[in-house]
C-alpha cells in the first residue's frame, strides 16, 4: 500500500483523483497548494509519501514546490509525477527531471500505469542511482540560482 500525496489547488482535479483512486490499495492525502510555505512543507514531511502527484499550472510557485521536493532530505527520494493540461507536459517533465507525467483531464489507465511504474522504480533503485534524480537536482540548482525566490513582507 503506497501513500500518495496530491498537491493541487484545482477542485475538479482533486475530485477526479479521489474518484480514480478511491477504494484502491493506496492511501491518498490531498493537500491544497497554491504557494510553497512552511505549513505545506511540514504537511508533506508528515505525510511521508511514497509518491507525490503535483499539479503543474501557470502559477509561479509550482516549480518552487517541485524544487523543494527534490531538495528536501525527507522527500528527495520520492517519485514526483506532474499533472497538467498544458500541451507539452512531457517536455516540462523531462526538463525538470520528474519521474512521470499525466495529462489532465485524467485518464484512469494512464494514471495507474504511471503510478505503478514510479512505485516500481522506487522499489528497484536506490535514490542516488536513478539518473532522473541527478538531472533534477542539477536543473533545480540552476533554476534556483537563476530565479531566486522573492519573499514579500506581509502587513499585519
Amino acid at each position: 500500500m503506497a501513500r500518495i500525496v496530491c498537491l493541487s489547488d484545482t477542485l475538479s482535479l482533486v475530485r477526479a483523483i479521489r474518484r480514480e483512486l478511491a477504494g484502491g490499495e493506496h492511501s491518498i492525502h490531498l493537500l491544497p497548494c497554491s504557494r510553497l510555505n512552511d505549513a505545506l512543507r511540514q504537511a508533506v514531511r508528515q505525510a511521508a509519501p511514497d509518491i507525490v502527484l503535483l499539479e503543474l499550472t501557470h502559477t509561479l510557485d509550482n516549480p518552487h514546490i517541485y524544487f523543494f521536493l527534490r531538495a528536501d532530505q525527507a522527500t528527495r527520494h520520492v517519485p514526483v509525477v506532474l499533472l497538467s493540461s498544458m500541451p507539452h507536459i512531457e517536455l516540462y517533465a523531462d526538463a525538470l527531471g520528474a519521474d512521470g507525467f499525466v495529462h489532465t483531464p485524467l485518464n484512469e489507465a494512464e494514471l495507474h500505469v504511471v503510478l505503478d511504474t514510479c512505485l516500481g522504480v522506487r522499489r528497484s533503485f536506490p535514490p542516488h542511482q536513478v539518473p532522473a534524480r541527478r538531472r533534477a537536482v542539477s536543473v533545480a540548482r540552476r533554476m534556483v540560482a537563476r530565479y531566486p525566490v522573492i519573499t514579500l513582507p506581509v502587513n499585519t
